[in-house]
């Protein structure tokens, strides 16, 4: 019989995992009524907590795990986040241990076993993580760098991309654009926590008279597609969570970037414009890698050294390339977010 988890005792008792954790380990006061139902169901199932978590807790060793993806792919990949942690954990006197995510639940339990880490940050957060249960089981503190559907005793850190579909829809509407097109293969990628939550952004804020084309393919497919609906008229903006180099390409070498009714939204930090003299008008918002990392780490370090501290979510919201910077993006809370107002205009 499999062993009961922290996350069959929240169900029994009612509560959230995090309030088991909380109860279990004594991080924050809970009401006695709620103790006691947590303690009953604790009792019921004979589960036992990780023994180790406590005097994991109790022992500094200045190291944090930081579990990235297995494998790069050609849409996202790690580094840029692991530089940008790694420099902020310096500030703080911290080492930051890399370790592939590939053993899912069995690798956390394993990196927790070896008593290396004080605290973990985790990457690429599927919608449902079973990482996250092995964690909250641990008592580790634990700083989610994406956010899934259910965040069991971890904070969350990431890019607000309800708000970024928001924000495509705004830029396409700004250019006067009758068509939004998505490439990047979006349609295969629904599943993922990001995509799906941008698309309910974008679904949300798309008026009825732009119509949004998910297109599937490669780049050059994309295109292709994109003849095709020339016979219908109007002004089409492309975007892409991914594959933004290879669609200017694609873009370029298929003649498309000369016309003026075609717009490019890019998400990138890089200045894509100088990739291609023929881009006009090209607008970019910026995906904020680096703040989105400095700001896990920083909320990792208030898990581990503010007494009582408990798990937060903080979404930082995207920016457009040529707008002025924001405040300090350390903004935490149930769910904080900025404001856009980009104010472009189209072709007269």
């Amino acid at each position: 019989m499999k062993a009961p988890t922290s996350q069959d005792v929240a169900r029994l008792a009612g509560v959230s995992q995090s309030t088991v954790s909380y109860v279990l380990t004594g991080t924050r006061s809970i009401s006695e009524e709620t103790r006691r139902r947590v303690e009953a169901a604790v009792q019921e199932l004979g589960y036992h907590p990780n023994s180790g978590a406590r005097t994991l807790r109790s022992r500094r060793s200045g190291v944090i795990g930081l579990m990235v993806p297995a494998r790069q792919t050609r849409d996202s990949g790690p580094m840029p986040f692991i530089v940008a942690i790694s420099q902020e954990a310096r500030r703080f006197d911290l080492d930051v241990l890399v370790v592939t995510a590939d053993e899912g639940a069995a690798g956390v339990r394993r990196l927790v076993g070896t008593g290396l880490c004080d605290a973990l940050i985790l990457m690429e957060i599927s919608r449902q993580d079973e990482r996250l249960d092995a964690v909250t089981d641990s008592g580790l503190p634990c700083v989610s760098l994406g956010k899934p559907d259910i965040v069991p005793g971890a904070s969350v850190v990431d890019l607000d991309f309800e708000m970024l579909g928001r924000m495509v829809v705004e830029g396409a509407l700004a250019e006067r654009c009758t068509r939004l097109l998505l490439f990047g293969r979006i349609d295969e990628k629904e599943g993922r926590n990001d995509v799906s939550r941008f698309l309910r952004g974008l679904r949300g804020a798309a008026p009825a008279e732009l119509e949004v084309v998910i297109a599937p393919g490669s780049p050059a497919e994309v295109v292709a597609l994109d003849l095709t609906l020339d016979e219908v008229g109007g002004r089409t903006a492309y975007f892409g969570l991914s594959q933004e180099l290879e669609m200017l390409f694609a873009l370029a070498i298929g003649d498309r970037l000369e016309r003026e009714d075609r717009v490019f939204i890019a998400l990138s930090d890089h200045d894509l414009g100088a990739m291609s003299a023929a881009v006009r008008p090209l607008l970019r918002l910026t995906p904020r890698q680096r703040d989105v990392s400095a700001v896990a780490l920083r909320e990792l370090v208030r898990l581990l050294r503010e007494p009582g501290a408990g798990p937060r979510t903080t979404l930082l919201p995207p920016r457009w390339a040529d707008a002025p910077g924001d405040e300090d993006p350390d903004r935490s809370g149930d769910h904080a977010v900025g404001h856009s107002s980009r104010g472009v205009s189209g072709p007269s």
